[in-house]
């Protein structure tokens, strides 16, 4: 025979139950997409990073983010990751100091 079961731990289960079911209706949603870094980000101010290479007062003629070895991201597209910035990111125009062509 089987020990009956105890209503406290029945109505646990069923909580439970629910809670897993209503879930996914209750929870933030998450976006698909880091954040753009900000030139104000102390991370940005450390190595000078601008959004348009043309302000960069540093920058040579076609160094931008687009065509750092650091940068990865679609081609075309306006912005993309740095490893410089792990959870966030750069504008394709932008520059830092850090800019490599390697």
């Amino acid at each position: 025979m089987t020990p009956p079961i105890n209503p406290s731990r029945r109505q646990l289960l069923r909580s439970v139950a629910l809670g897993m079911s209503l879930a996914p209706l209750v929870a933030p949603a998450v976006s698909a997409e880091p954040p753009l870094i900000s030139e104000s980000d102390p991370a940005a101010q450390a190595v000078h990073y601008v959004d348009d290479a043309r302000h960069a007062s540093g920058a040579t003629a076609g160094a931008t983010c687009a065509s750092c070895s650091l940068y990865s991201g679609a081609g075309g597209a306006d912005r993309g990751s740095c490893t410089l910035f792990p959870g966030k990111l750069v504008r394709a125009a932008g520059w830092c100091s850090a800019w490599s062509s390697l």
